[in-house]
Formats: structure tokens, C-alpha cells, sequence
């Protein structure tokens, strides 16, 4: 007979599984180009939205945030590898532009990293 223990490790074991397979799946949102800059737009309003961005490396690239609430903790993102931290005051749109250098998987995150996204460079 199974345990309670044995029964949750199992479901959270399941779980982690699944998260693994449903996050290694989400294909990146490729942004457009303007004037050789890859421009994306992405909504702050409970989760980032889209929250996994795909670029070219050595191409600028420009993310406008557009933070549409109030909670405290999606006032600031940040892109923890490129040492990038900005502010997004409620209601306005936010660019950040930088030329990443190499390629990867690279994290962004509120301070709290609460809000979780993800920058894929090819």
C-alpha cells in the first residue's frame, strides 16, 4: 500500500515533468524588423505577455514594455545577464534596446521574479 508521502512525491515528480516538457515546447515570439532593429512588444499585466522572445544575435534589438497595472511587483524588469534593470512606471511604454553578443537562453524577471520571460538568441 502507497503512503501519503510516496503519493506526493510522485505527483510532484509528475509535475516537474510536465512543466519541463511544457516549457522546453513554447517557441519564442520573433520580432519585427525596422530599420535593422528587431522590435518587440510585450504587455505587463499579471504574467509578461509574450514571455519568450526569439532574436538574432549581434542585431539590436528594442523590447517596449507596457506595464497596464499596478501591482508592486512588476515595476521593475530585469534582464539579469546583460546587467539591465529598468523601471516601468504604470500605463507608459518602456523600451530597452541592447545588441546581444551571444547566443543562449537568457532570463528576465521582476524584482521578485515572480514575472518570468525569456529571451532566446540564435
Amino acid at each position: 500500500m502507497y503512503t501519503i508521502g510516496s503519493i506526493l512525491i510522485i505527483l510532484v515528480i509528475g509535475l516537474y515533468i510536465a512543466w519541463i516538457i511544457y516549457t522546453k515546447n513554447q517557441s519564442g515570439v520573433v520580432g519585427k524588423e525596422e530599420d535593422g532593429t528587431q522590435i518587440f512588444d510585450v504587455l505587463v499585466k499579471g504574467v509578461y505577455s509574450p514571455s519568450v522572445l526569439e532574436a538574432k544575435v549581434g542585431k539590436p534589438i528594442r523590447i517596449r514594455f507596457k506595464r497596464e497595472e499596478s501591482a508592486e511587483c512588476s515595476r521593475y524588469v530585469n534582464f539579469p545577464d546583460f546587467k539591465i534593470r529598468k523601471e516601468l512606471p504604470e500605463g507608459e511604454v518602456v523600451s530597452i534596446e541592447f545588441t546581444p553578443q551571444r547566443k543562449g537562453e537568457f532570463l528576465f524577471t521582476c524584482d521578485m521574479s515572480m514575472y518570468q520571460g525569456r529571451l532566446i538568441i540564435v
